[in-house]
């Protein structure tokens, strides 16, 4: 027994012995890498790592060995001794595991260069490793390629197209382009601008068979279906399946999208809901100052569609002046178009000079009005368009457009449309019918046509448009006819001018002076407004 004793207690000492070795070791090699590379510090960090693990092994060791020596006949707990078993067991399996990953922590050097040799290979440091990521966005988001020969077949139909994104124009090339070659061979004419009648019926009439087909209750789930997120995922695949945008533009000549975007609006129940109240135009207001332009966040507010909300704001005359227009109200106007125009007609010329003569399209088409707006301050911009336009159709015409002359250009203009045969007013070209009048906007033109179905014609909201200038040829004309006389009736166009002299059309603007208006609330009354 003595001689086991001793050879257990020189185990122990010999244990010991060989950990204080261990220690000393490790020690004198962290002290050799302590003022190394920054990986020399992670070994450092790892060897500490290995150090604590072999001192907390021999401690396990010495509990171990003290909880095996004999105790008296008293002292003897069989329960905690279990206990203790049971802990020294579970602590020594937890550093069995440490020591055996005592080997890979030595090693992470070797795997570190390795490491370090493929990043070097790949041109990519350590810190930017989270950038592959970023470069595959950008990759996705990337705009897809173009087929040239299709692109030069959609030019066919959309000159302009190249101005958009490529994502619309593949998808125009994937919907659109077969629809448009089938409307080519059927000599139809692609359109644009404002919906006649006979497509909106068109588009009704699409969207119905597709309701019918697909066994959806309602068209304002097809266009707005975010309006029921309970349903949403079903409608996406009902229209993929039974393909929705090539189904509701089926004989309509324009684009799918455009189509689409038509239906929008048509269907939709809190689109057309009669004039805004007051208390309506106030919520506009109120909630436009604290949400800005979203509109649609504005719709889910007040109960009105995002399209009829923008288009109301656009109208309002907030913080603007009403009534006749002062002298300095009109100079500023004056003075902002005729800014506009300068600019364009210098960009247009070689010498980047001012010309003398301005065409007359330049005039009224494509004006910046609510830029021009801002430059008035006291006007909105739908004022500002008005007010302009009948400045410009007394300059172009120099005064003409009045009295006996008036009256035979209204009947030159019901003759014109009569002979046109035109069924619906999307058709009409109000630029071609400015040859009835002589020199004046086609503004102007249009007016004067509101003019006569208003004064003459009853109930005429109720009237299509061909029904409208059948009673105006058919009713009113003989007695226009009666009191002009001598009025030839084959002189239905006037000649006019291509050009005209800046300085006729922007005569009488004063110099910059003080444009503040008095607050005094006197306003001096303009003979054109």
């Amino acid at each position: 027994m003595l001689d086991e004793m001793q050879s257990d207690s020189r185990d122990d000492i010999m244990g010991r012995v060989n950990g204080e070795k261990v220690q000393k070791k490790k020690k004198k090699e962290l002290e050799n890498i302590s003022l190394q590379t920054p990986t020399d510090k992670k070994k450092k960090r790892k060897l500490n790592e290995g150090v604590e693990v072999v001192t907390s092994l021999h401690k396990v060791k010495d509990k171990t060995a003290e909880s095996q020596e004999p105790q008296g006949p008293g002292e003897q707990k069989p329960a905690k001794k279990k206990k203790k078993k049971k802990r020294a067991n579970v602590t020594q399996a937890d550093c069995d595991e440490m020591t055996q990953g005592e080997q890979p922590v030595l090693m992470t050097e070797h795997e570190e260069v390795h490491h370090k040799k493929k990043d070097q290979e790949m041109d990519l440091p350590d810190v930017l490793i989270g950038t592959r990521k970023r470069k595959r966005k950008r990759a996705l988001l990337d705009e897809p390629e173009v087929d040239p020969n299709l692109l030069n077949e959609l030019k066919e139909f959309c000159p302009k197209i190249e101005s958009r994104s490529s994502h619309e124009i593949n998808k125009m090339i994937m919907y659109d382009l077969p629809r448009f070659k089938e409307f080519r061979k059927q000599g139809i004419i692609l359109r644009h601008g404002r919906y006649s009648d006979a497509e909106n019926e068109r588009l009704r009439q699409n969207v119905r068979d597709f309701l019918a087909l697909t066994g959806v209750k309602d068209a304002i789930k097809l266009f707005h279906p975010k309006r029921f997120p309970e349903e949403t995922q079903e409608l996406t695949k009902l229209k993929k399946v039974y393909k929705f945008f090539e189904r509701i533009a089926e004989g309509i000549p324009r684009p799918c999208h455009d189509v689409f975007s038509r239906g929008r609006k048509v269907f939709d129940g809190e689109n057309y809901k009669g004039r805004f109240t007051e208390e309506e135009v106030k919520s506009l207001l109120k909630y436009h100052s604290l949400h800005g332009n979203n509109w649609q966040k504005i719709s889910e507010l007040t109960g009105r569609s995002a399209y009829s909300l923008e288009k109301r704001f656009t109208q309002l005359n907030t913080g603007k002046k009403s009534g006749p227009w002062s002298a300095k109200e009109v100079q500023r106007l004056l003075r902002a178009v005729q800014d506009h125009i300068v600019t364009v007609l210098k960009s247009e010329s070689p010498n980047k000079t001012t010309p003398k003569r301005v065409s007359r399209e330049i005039l009224y088409r494509k004006l910046p009005w609510f830029n021009i707006s801002l430059k008035v301050k006291t006007r909105c911009w739908t004022k500002c368009r008005e007010k302009w336009m009948s400045i410009l159709a007394v300059r172009m015409s120099s005064g003409t457009c009045t009295g006996r002359k008036a009256q035979e250009s209204k009947i030159r203009l019901i003759k014109v449309m009569y002979q046109m045969q035109v069924e619906d007013v999307t058709d009409v070209n109000w630029d071609d019918l400015t040859a009835v009048f002589g020199d004046v906007p086609p503004a102007y033109v249009q007016a004067k046509w509101h003019q006569l179905k208003v004064c003459y014609v009853p109930n005429w909201k109720t009237k299509c448009f061909g029904d409208i200038v059948d009673f105006l040829y058919e009713k009113v004309l003989p007695g226009m006819v009666k009191d002009c006389e001598d009025l030839d009736d084959n002189e239905l166009k006037v000649d006019q001018k291509q050009s005209f002299l800046l300085s006729d059309i922007f005569k009488d603007i004063e110099d910059h002076s003080d444009d503040s208006d008095e607050e005094s609330g006197q306003k001096e009354d303009d003979n054109s407004s």
